[in-house]
């Protein structure tokens, strides 16, 4: 099976390093088209984004249990790791080129930042296909009694 895959260029991949930080987020959000590459890194980096809202409302409680003082810390960090790995992603031109069977905990901020877009109905007009099967197109075409040469 031949794939055509989009490839990202250079600077593609230098404005999708900017999705993570805050002001790169705003450059995507004023843009109609993207491509595929931009758009799956814009909604990872939206759905980052939304979780660590979320996470810093749960430490917000945790600093006020004299125990678990030190959690909040941890949370930081792991999540400082997370969007480490997400910028080498990004360098490194990765994103899922085959969204239906990549593992779940991989799509995980990527699904988040797609239902916030849904909520709101954002709408971007997405080019670039990710994955296209050219095998039917380049076959000829022969009575089914005869064998394929």
């Amino acid at each position: 099976m031949q794939e055509q895959l989009y490839l990202p260029s250079s600077s593609e991949r230098k404005r999708v390093i900017t999705a993570y930080l805050l002001i790169g987020l705003f450059f995507f959000s004023g843009k109609e088209e993207l491509t595929v590459y931009e758009y799956f890194h814009y909604k990872q980096a939206i759905g980052w984004y939304m979780s660590t809202m979320a996470l810093l409302l749960f430490q917000l409680m945790l600093v006020w249990i004299p125990i678990l003082k030190w959690l909040p810390f941890l949370f930081v960090l792991a999540n400082l790791v997370i969007v480490v790995i997400f910028v080498f992603g990004a360098w490194k031109g990765q994103y899922a080129r085959d969204v239906l069977q990549e593992h779940r905990w991989k799509m995980f901020y990527a699904d988040l930042g797609g239902r916030l877009l849904g909520i709101f109905d954002i709408k971007k007009r997405v080019y670039g296909d990710i994955a296209t099967d050219t095998t039917a197109e380049n076959l000829p075409t022969q009575a089914p009694s005869q064998p394929l040469s």
